[in-house]
């Protein structure tokens, strides 16, 4: 049976595509909320990037670049997360405001300003 195109408006690229669909975190959940267990990688994350001298515009892009790429890295390698749910869109901008808060923190101290 073919899907209708308000079904197909529902599901993920993920469902569409070839990989199997994460399922998405609930509420109460780690990767649902903005802030969660790994909101604290995420700004380790950002002072390595400091301390690897990396500029404000690469350690942002490798924050936006792992929120896109993780989702497929949970399906093709689940046994790498702890929990290998879907993150909500608020979670990720927290992700990634927690790297630069991280990298511009370091900035700072190591500079002295």
């Amino acid at each position: 049976m073919r899907p209708t195109r308000a079904t197909t408006r529902t599901r993920t690229t993920h469902e569409r595509g070839t990989l199997p669909a994460v399922r998405r975190a609930k509420p109460g959940e780690v990767n649902y909320g903005p802030v969660d267990r790994f909101t604290f990688a995420h700004a380790a994350a950002g002072v390595g990037l400091a301390l690897a001298d990396a500029s404000g515009p690469v350690a942002l892009a490798v924050a936006i670049g792992w929120e896109v790429v993780e989702p497929t890295l949970k399906v093709k390698a689940p046994a790498l997360f702890p929990y290998a749910s879907r993150d909500s869109m608020t979670n990720k901008v927290v992700d990634v405001v927690a790297v630069m808060a991280g990298w511009y923190g370091t900035r700072k101290l190591s500079r002295g300003r």
